[in-house]
């Protein structure tokens, strides 16, 4: 038996769509834990400013210039991860979009196939009907 290729499309976008969203799922947790370093370090410079005092003013500000510049690789990470859940989400909507104009497709089709069957059951049903009457008028 042939398969229907609209069929085998429609698995075909919807295995499409499962996959957009486990990626896009995973990048919004990677994008979670990169906001979560992010704001854990910037917890640290924080504390540490506020600890600074004496002796200890030397050793921040020479501390300083590197955690700032860890900070905005942080930074940098986040926004490179924000970036990639909206390209993600793009595509997940894309392959939606897609999986439904298959969908739509399939169902007419399936419509198209409902309208066929029900004009041949009528078309065998006047033929039945026409040899029913002229069974009777052979009879009368």
């Amino acid at each position: 038996m042939a398969r229907d290729p609209l069929a085998v499309l429609w698995r075909l976008r919807d295995a499409a769509v499962t996959e957009a969203s486990r990626n896009l799922a995973s990048a919004r947790a990677r994008e979670l834990q990169e906001q979560s370093q992010l704001e854990a370090y910037r917890l640290l410079m924080r504390h540490e400013q506020a600890t600074a005092s004496g002796e200890n003013i030397a050793a921040f500000a020479a501390w300083l210039p590197y955690a700032r510049q860890n900070k905005n690789r942080l930074q940098a990470n986040l926004e490179a991860e924000e970036a990639r859940v909206l390209r993600l989400q793009q595509i997940l909507l894309s392959r939606r979009t897609d999986a439904e104009a298959v969908a739509k497709a399939v169902e007419r089709q399936r419509e198209e196939d409902r309208r066929i069957k029900a004009g041949k059951e009528q078309a065998m049903m006047d033929e039945a009907a026409g040899h029913a009457g002229r069974f009777n008028l052979r009879q009368a």
